[in-house]
């Protein structure tokens, strides 16, 4: 187990910086494979390939990471996060040696869907991870520290490409998959010297080790936190997490939420930028060259930017407010572009460059928003006993609505240049209507709390105050009649027909004030 002399809240920052490392594996990848297969090079030893042909070499390795992804929970909830993660690093390294090394279609994409596997394993467990081991009040920044090394990686990949392109041999893209293999073999070993989460420990009934643990990352800070954990029952903490437990009454409304949360994060279309970056902007009427150094330096810049900008309200806005305003920011960005492009301005000469700000500032407006808080809330919102398999559930939709958008992208683009604006715009604004209704905050409350807070009920869910006032203004004044009508019934019968009378006259009133309102 790694340990250094810091202090309570350095550990659990350490910790983190160790553990998103594997997330950086991820966002390489994001960053380099729409990059790879436009290299000449990469033609050179496969062929020209076609859209559909482009789309499955990009997606491959999404649609085992999905699978892999569901199953992680019970993995994760038997041998540790950890574990499963040092695992799925070192089945990732394996795939990607296999890609490096590859001379045919077939072993490339062999070494893909291979890749994907250990991808689903280690993405469905480091989340689970940072989540069990940070106190309430940092939880946000940690959980961020995630999405800041997917974002860094993905500008990384960007840059790498931008250069190993110019060398003049097959090299040009065996290269970002051997940076790849080279990582994640180091991750394989080194996450191993991390400690247990401490909830985990505690799902197994080892609370001498998971009091071990929190005297390493909680302290004095986290007290009351640290009570509420060791004051989990025994008999609740052995029974563990099985799969089917997560769609139990009072617990299947948060798993639902999760996984519609995790999979409106992709239909925003985000992916569908990030790997067809390059294409989109040769489209907004750029040269090829200028095309990748926008796509490699100004995009991968803006997003890590943004990240960070992104550390410095995270657990002071709250989760539901930053989602919902991102959904409505960059859902707009999507109708832009789509309305450019239908109307056939995205060719004019301030078209083509309000086409590319309204890319930019979609990169912008979702990695500050949605990107810093989906996978933070979805974790946060499971149960102990079910959060391994809930969260693993909604990364796995996540990954298989990656796939499709992948898969589709090239080909969706080519038929309709605005088409999957459109699409991707619906998208957003219908899970930002649904997230309204259905996305309670979280900001500030322990996991514990969270989950206290939840239980009874069936779909985990507070309706906005603003939607129960009507009704309970409504059953207020049914209360005041009936006892009204009950004090009436003791005076004089001329009284209580005056009174009768002068209630009538109210209602009327009101019903004509709510008409002229």
């Amino acid at each position: 187990m790694l340990q250094i002399h810091l202090s309570p809240m350095g550990r659990v920052y350490l910790y983190t910086a160790v553990m998103s490392v594997p997330s950086g594996l991820f966002g390489f990848d994001t960053g380099t494979i729409g990059a790879i297969t436009t290299m000449t090079q990469f033609e050179q030893q496969f062929g020209l390939l076609s859209d559909f042909i482009r789309g499955i070499v990009v997606a491959s390795i999404l649609l085992t990471s999905a699978v892999t992804g569901m199953l992680a929970g019970s993995l994760s909830d038997s041998f540790s996060r950890k574990r499963t993660v040092s695992l799925g690093c070192a089945i990732f390294a394996l795939g990607s040696a296999i890609c490096c090394g590859s001379n045919n279609l077939g072993v490339l994409l062999t070494g893909r869907c291979i890749a994907g596997a250990g991808e689903g394993l280690f993405l469905s467990s480091i989340g689970v991870y940072v989540s069990e081991i940070s106190p309430a009040h940092v939880r946000g920044k940690t959980m961020l520290i995630l999405q800041l090394s997917l974002t860094g990686a993905i500008a990384a990949g960007f840059f790498v490409c931008y250069g190993s392109a110019r060398i003049d041999s097959s090299l040009a893209w065996r290269f970002p998959f051997a940076l790849s293999t080279f990582n994640a073999i180091l991750l394989a070993i080194g996450v191993n010297f991390l400690p247990y989460s401490p909830r985990w420990l505690m799902l197994h009934g080892r609370r001498t080790e998971a009091e071990a643990v929190l005297d390493l990352i909680a302290g004095d800070v986290s007290g009351n936190e640290r009570k509420e954990l060791l004051a989990v029952p025994a008999d609740r903490a052995k029974k563990g997490g099985k799969f089917f437990d997560m769609f139990e009454k009072g617990v299947r409304g948060r798993t639902v939420l999760g996984a519609f949360l995790q999979g409106a994060n992709q239909l925003s279309g985000i992916d569908f930028v990030l790997f067809f970056a390059p294409l989109l902007f040769t489209q907004a009427g750029l040269d090829p060259s200028t095309s990748s150094f926008v796509a490699s330096g100004v995009t991968g810049i803006l997003l890590v930017a943004s990240t960070v900008a992104s550390s410095f309200y995270i657990d002071k806005a709250g989760r539901r407010t930053i989602w919902l305003y991102g959904g409505l920011l960059f859902g707009s960005c999507h109708f832009v572009l789509a309305g450019l492009y239908a109307s056939g301005k995205a060719k004019d000469p301030i078209g083509k460059w309000v086409v590319i700000l309204a890319i930019e500032f979609f990169a912008i407006f979702y990695t500050s928003t949605w990107a810093a808080v989906v996978r933070l809330y979805s974790a946060e919102v499971q149960p102990s006993k079910t959060r391994a398999s809930a969260t693993a559930l909604g990364q796995g939709v996540n990954q298989l609505i990656n796939f499709l958008v992948a898969l589709t992208g090239p080909g969706f683009l080519s038929r309709s240049a605005y088409g999957p604006y459109f699409t991707y715009g619906g998208f957003t604004f219908f899970a930002t209507v649904v997230a309204y209704f259905y996305m309670p905050e979280t900001i500030g409350k322990s996991l514990e709390h969270i989950d206290v807070t939840f239980e009874g009920s069936p779909m985990a869910v507070r309706w906005p105050e603003v939607l129960l006032s009507g009704r309970r203004q409504q059953l207020d004044q049914a209360l005041t009649r009936r006892r009204a009508s009950r004090e009436s019934q003791k005076l004089p019968s001329e009284t209580r027909a005056e009174l009768r009378a002068g209630m009538m006259e109210l209602d009327r009133l009101g019903t004509v004030e709510e008409a002229v309102i």
